[in-house]
């Protein structure tokens, strides 16, 4: 069977701000960190098993996702070995097709980082991993970090290209780096901002190619890590680096980190150096400078959602489950732009997104949660 032509455009202020105004019942829901009109909740696609009943509930999940008020969607090449950015790619087009949403008014995050098996090959795994990347030249062993990771400019190149090719899309909005900090761990600080320049430029050239919109990083631990120990990654030199790369008008335009009511660094820890050269966390570094935050795992992979304090639970009365909680919270820490959450039940959707129904939380709120925290781990 011939492959479809890939799907043209790409999201837009004026499409997101479209998608945005069809929901006038959702308070709060949409932020602009930059120019786009974006979700305050999205739908993440990491768990589950390749192909099979997964393939299906993710295609039955994004046009109700859709519908539901939610037009952030986030994947990777290697989730599921592949068969998530394909299983999103289709569900994309359909919705597409069947007016539940229109191009320009849907924002799609992809990644690489990890060697990605083809659930779809019929090949051993390590023998297809060995083939597509060692043999044809794709990737030099030494450039291989705990076995799985690489980032080098001729590496994302191709995986930009494959990501496409799996969505369906001609265009992805945002193009992350997976988990940079191991790259650094294995090379050191100058050769990482050395190796960061060229994929930067790598990414800068696939912008101006128009396939992919915008460029940035997920990372797990990098950014939390305190500024002078090791495995920390500056958002100050992150920036600048782009600014030397691509000018003012570079696109390093979107972070993706874990956050959530049992991993709270990114609000709490003052791991960064600010534009006051003075520690303050993540989230305050990022404040003005036009960058998405997407924050995932908000539910601590279900563990957060099953158990919680009566004092938290009361901080959101207008939440009706422990995992709305969750989310509500993630959502209304100033600074995040989307909280990211992985839903394949209808069940999941609707009882996620209906969180959005409510105004997100007070400040005040979020901080008075931060402050018993502060004060309950205060030595005595």
């Amino acid at each position: 069977m011939a492959e479809a032509e890939p799907i043209p455009g790409r999201a837009t202020p004026e499409g997101t701000r479209r998608f945005a105004e069809r929901f006038p019942a959702l308070p709060g829901h949409f932020r602009r960190p930059d120019r786009l009109w974006l979700s305050s909740l999205g739908l993440g696609t990491k768990p589950g098993a390749p192909g099979g009943v997964d393939d299906l509930c993710y295609r039955s999940a994004v046009p109700r996702v859709l519908e539901l008020g939610a037009n952030v969607v986030d994947t990777a090449i290697s989730y599921r070995q592949q068969t998530s950015e394909r299983a999103l790619g289709r569900a994309l087009r359909r919705a597409f097709a069947e007016n539940v949403a229109r191009r320009d008014e849907v924002f799609v995050i992809s990644k690489c980082g990890y060697l990605a098996y083809d659930a779809e090959s019929i090949m051993d795994p390590r023998r297809y991993l060995v083939k597509t990347y060692v043999d044809s030249g794709l990737v030099d062993v030494n450039e291989v970090v705990n076995g799985v990771h690489v980032l080098s400019p001729r590496f994302v190149a191709d995986q930009v290209e494959r990501s496409r090719r799996n969505l369906g899309l001609e265009t992805i909005d945002l193009y992350l780096l997976e988990d940079p900090e191991l790259q650094l761990a294995a090379h050191g600080p100058s050769e990482f901002r050395t190796l960061l320049a060229k994929l930067f430029e790598t990414l800068e050239d696939k912008c101006a190619s128009g396939a992919i919109a915008a460029y940035g990083l997920s990372t797990w631990h990098g950014l939390l890590v305190p500024y002078g120990e090791r495995g920390h990654l500056s958002m100050f030199e992150l920036l600048e680096t782009a600014m030397q790369v691509g000018g003012a008008d570079h696109h390093l335009r979107g972070i993706a980190l874990p956050y959530s009511v049992g991993q709270g660094e990114a609000k709490a820890l003052e791991s960064q150096f600010g534009p006051e050269a003075k520690p303050t966390p993540l989230l305050e570094t990022l404040r003005d400078t036009g960058t998405a935050v997407f924050t995932a795992a908000p539910l601590v992979q279900g563990r957060a959602a099953r158990g919680l304090p009566l004092f938290f639970r009361q901080a959101f009365p207008d939440q009706r489950t422990d995992a709305q909680r969750c989310l509500q919270f993630a959502r209304s820490t100033p600074g995040v732009t989307t909280t990211l959450v992985a839903m394949r039940s209808p069940e999941h959707v609707d009882e996620n997104l209906a969180t959005a129904e409510r105004e997100p939380a007070k400040p005040e709120v979020i901080e008075r949660l931060f402050e018993r925290a502060r004060k309950r781990a205060a030595p005595v």
